[in-house]
């Protein structure tokens, strides 16, 4: 891109300016949406851990990352936190702390989702400095477009879970383990081993940034033994300080348990295929559907002209190409399969790497390859603007967009309990009054002004409801989740069949399906069926 003639003040404020559209586009997606599957329980585990000093019950992930997203909430007036009852039942518990709290529950969910949009910015920062060291300001800025434009990066910014921290820290390992082999020192591999301690202690997946770290530790060359205690010693500490107070040993324990259920599997949906087993291709093709088509085209472009044989090319494939690759790697051999999320620190690299291919295509200076650079520009931004504020349904075009997701994916994909706040607005528009509603997700109906009768609800807490809408409403209507349409979760997975011959009249968030069910007296007779009202 041409900056290079660019007064410093003005490379700046442009940056500035991404970081901000960066910044709005994410809080103002949190302001719309409604909490997602795990978010209730990510904030009460978080703020177990700073009321009580013990290890979140149940909870996948280590405390680092849970602590940042609740911190917002010490500042804030709560009711006592109940361990005992959070360890009775710690989802039922997280529903109640949210909903039945003192604040309103935006105001605790989007406390602790700004939060995280702040490490989202500091890991644009971070993915902005590694092109703009790798390759001068127009990479540093490039790489730091496509960041601001990545929906993937967008949707698991604005939400109060540990994935954006997780891209982050893994991130920031692969930086240090990058710039240490530049100029190798006990300093630059204690930072290294630093780095990679707190993002163990931020996520378990992290865990593959240990034989990486080795791995790159050994290509340093010189006196590895004392590279390899310096990292370590400095990892240990990384660890220590992340888990804190929790012990090392107990995080460890945990990471055991986290990482057998985890080889147990989850349920996935990929093609219209359901099980637990998970698919070799299910992240490689959530990768191809999910990321924008002109960031894929600019990450090929960066293979244009690559020649192995020198040295910063060399670099730049072993440093961007293989954590990319191995993250990649881990998610095929996996038995849990529910979103693109957990393949999230791939997009950093996937930035870095196309904002190089951007700089040297504009620095080339043919004419056809700045147009082509400045289109993709164009291209990517356009399709993120028009996708707002719907970043976690995104698709791209290939895929026939966020109305076409559930062909190939669900769950965090496309459908994680996001719109209820959506459907709130659209039942008090059309009048329904009180609603049939089959929903999947952790939010609670009331909370948007919602009455319904629950259908084959997928939820983290029971929800009683409250009983089928009044004989005399003049319009009923049925809001079904697009997972429990396709009956991701239940058995036999065609519960909702008897849908197939009827056609939403509207879909909310790219993820609720609405029909109108006003006269069709088959449809009531089958939703007033007690057995439905699990």
């Amino acid at each position: 891109m041409p900056l290079n003639g660019f007064k410093p003040a003005l490379k700046v404020l442009a940056a500035a300016g991404l970081l901000g559209c960066f910044a709005w586009l994410a809080f103002q997606s949190a302001l719309r949406e409604s909490a997602t599957f795990d978010e209730s329980f990510n904030i009460s585990s978080g703020y177990s851990v700073w009321s009580t000093g013990r290890r979140p019950l149940s909870q996948p992930n280590p405390p680092l990352l849970l602590r940042w997203l609740s911190a917002p909430l010490l500042a804030q007036q709560l009711r006592p936190f109940d361990e005992a009852a959070y360890r009775a039942g710690p989802r039922t518990y997280s529903f109640s702390f949210l909903y039945s709290n003192t604040a309103a529950p935006d105001i605790l969910l989007n406390r602790c989702r700004a939060a995280n949009i702040v490490l989202g910015l500091l890991l644009a920062l971070l993915t902005g400095l590694w092109a703009f060291r790798l390759a001068g300001a127009a990479a540093g800025f490039s790489a730091l477009a496509v960041f601001a434009f990545m929906p993937p990066l967008l949707a698991h910014a604005h939400l109060a879970t540990a994935d954006i921290g997780n891209a982050l820290l893994c991130t920031a390992a692969c930086y240090f383990l990058w710039r240490g082999a530049r100029a190798p020192g006990r300093g630059a591999a204690a930072a290294a081993g630093f780095a990679c301690g707190l993002a163990m202690a931020g996520k378990y997946t992290a865990g593959i940034i240990a034989p990486l770290g080795l791995f790159y530790l050994y290509s340093w060359g010189g006196t590895r033994l004392k590279w390899f205690a310096f990292w370590g010693a400095g990892a240990a500490l990384g660890v220590w300080l992340g888990c804190f107070p929790v012990s090392p040993f107990e995080w460890l324990m945990t990471g055991f348990s986290v990482f057998r259920e985890l080889k147990g599997g989850h349920e996935t949906y990929v093609l219209g295929k359901m099980g637990t087993s998970g698919s070799w291709y299910y992240f490689p093709l959530a990768f191809l559907i999910k990321t924008p088509l002109p960031a894929l085209l600019l990450a090929l472009a960066g293979f244009y002209g690559f020649d192995r044989r020198r040295p910063g090319d060399s670099e730049r494939l072993r440093y961007l190409i293989v954590p990319a690759a191995c993250w990649m790697l881990l998610g095929v051999f996996s038995n849990t399969q529910v979103g693109v999320r957990h393949i999230l620190p791939v997009y950093p690299l996937l930035c870095v790497w196309a904002g190089l291919a951007s700089a040297a295509l504009w620095a080339g200076g043919r004419l056809a390859h700045r147009g082509a650079v400045c289109l993709l520009f164009a291209w990517l931004a356009a399709g993120t603007l028009l996708a707002f504020p719907g970043y976690i349904s995104y698709f791209n075009e290939a895929a026939g967009g966020a109305r076409g997701g559930h062909r190939y994916l669900l769950d965090s994909n496309l459908d994680w309990g996001q719109g209820l706040k959506e459907l709130g607005a659209y039942v008090k528009e059309q009048g329904a009054g009180h609603i049939y509603l089959s929903y999947f997700g952790c939010g609670d109906p009331h909370a948007y002004g919602i009455k319904y009768a629950p259908v084959l609800m997928t939820v983290c807490s029971k929800l009683p409801g409250d009983g089928l809408p009044p004989e005399g409403q003049e319009k009923k209507l049925l809001a079904v989740s697009v997972s429990n349409r396709l009956g991701v979760y239940y058995q036999p997975h065609t519960l909702f069949s008897w849908l197939d011959s009827r056609r939403p009249v509207r879909i909310i968030s790219d993820s609720i399906w609405v029909y109108d069910v006003t006269g069709d007296p088959a449809a009531q007779k089958l939703l007033a069926d007690p057995r439905l009202t699990r």
